[in-house]
């Protein structure tokens, strides 16, 4: 094994996560395979988080949008609310210990909106939704609809209510996505399409297991990381990570570096087999003038994994782009954010763009080249839909 470097700067770190999060060299076979590779990928905005995942796909074997979205429909993907009170998309077999290990810390995180929105009854809400459900998927209207007649939601108020009521069914294992009808999510029954056990902890859950699987699941898939880039990521307390981290420092697993650069001060860790590995290797035919772009949706875990060191992936002087407006989506020239961009809407024929410098030629035809690959996989969906 090659000896981990006693230091990194930014631009090692950077590169260990743009290698680790397959942003270059993908290589995954599958969008299911990237997102177990990730554990949990953040996935509210649906179609550029499934395009987000696309692009880790090994390039010869990337499947259409439809395909993506028919693994979806067929639950070899799972939508649901864990790590944090969002949507994330997970494999099935990492559903049930995941939510397991995270929903205290994502119940706490949402009960003073549930108090301040003045939502009530919420295992009888529970109840009425996992009825609803054992008869097969339901779309939200039709869950409305049951808990209004149920008398737990008042017409009225429905909006917000609805929104935690559902999110504390799926933290209650009552429900989880089904397939998307008219481009819609409904809600399946949790057991339809979640396997028993807990997957990589086996028949039973165990807390301790549970912590160090994430800590290694996160690491094997983001590199260089600190503490507090991982528990902003999953919610979980210091405490908490600090004891899961401590086993596979002691029994070599895991390294620990110091930050160095503009980096000094942050303590970072990495798997041991990853750290210090040999850089990407030269291609003799690539031109190395010739920049690489990526188009990276708003919410890509290139960006939401971290907390303390986010900054390596921005040029300087370039901020993420902030999430208002609809200019939400990240452009990076190689590896760094240069520029924002937004979804292209049904019928749109490029990709438009707002560049937060003066680009080179070289870097708008790339922006061009990667703006067809995007038209084209949102034009296969259409039509799938369509059809």
């Amino acid at each position: 094994m090659t000896p981990h470097a006693a230091t990194v700067d930014a631009e090692a770190v950077l590169a260990a996560r743009l290698r680790a999060h397959r942003v270059h060299g993908p290589d995954l076979p599958d969008v299911p395979s990237v997102v177990g590779h990730f554990l949990a990928v953040q996935g509210q905005e649906l179609q550029p988080a499934l395009w987000g995942a696309s692009r880790r796909v090994e390039p010869g074997r990337r499947t259409s949008a439809a395909e993506a979205v028919a693994q979806l429909d067929a639950g070899e993907v799972l939508r649901t609310h864990v790590l944090r009170p969002t949507w994330h998309l997970v494999r099935p077999d990492d559903a049930r210990w995941l939510l397991e290990l995270t929903r205290p810390r994502v119940a706490q995180a949402m009960a003073s909106t549930a108090r301040t929105a003045g939502v009530r009854d919420l295992p009888r809400a529970v109840d009425v939704i996992a009825h609803e459900v054992s008869g097969g998927p339901r779309s939200r209207a039709e869950l409305r609809d049951a808990l209004v007649r149920s008398g737990v939601l008042d017409a009225d108020t429905a909006g917000l209510h609805m929104v935690l009521l559902l999110m504390h069914a799926e933290l209650e294992l009552a429900v989880v996505n089904g397939p998307l009808e008219g481009g819609r999510q409904t809600y399946a029954a949790f057991e339809d399409r979640v396997p028993a056990g807990y997957g990589p902890l086996g028949a039973s859950y165990d807390h301790e297991a549970a912590v160090r699987e994430l800590w290694r699941r996160y690491l094997q898939a983001r590199a260089y990381a600190t503490i507090k880039d991982v528990q902003q990521w999953c919610s979980l307390t210091l405490a908490d990570l600090r004891a899961g981290l401590g086993p596979l420092v002691d029994a070599g697993e895991v390294v620990q570096v110091a930050g160095a650069g503009e980096l000094e001060g942050l303590t970072f860790f990495a798997l041991a087999a990853a750290a210090g590995g040999a850089a990407d290797p030269v291609d003799a035919h690539a031109d190395p003038r010739a920049p690489v772009v990526e188009l990276l949706q708003a919410y890509d875990e290139l960006f939401c994994s971290y907390r303390e060191s986010r900054a390596v992936v921005l040029e300087v002087g370039v901020p993420l782009p902030d999430r208002a407006g609809t200019f939400i989506h990240a452009v990076a020239v190689d590896g760094r954010v240069a520029g924002r961009w937004r979804w292209p809407g049904a019928g749109a024929r490029e990709v438009e763009v707002q560049w937060s410098r003066e680009p080179r030629p070289a870097e708008v035809a790339a922006f061009d080249a990667a703006s067809a690959e995007l038209l084209d996989y949102r034009d296969r969906r259409e039509e799938a839909v369509a059809g």
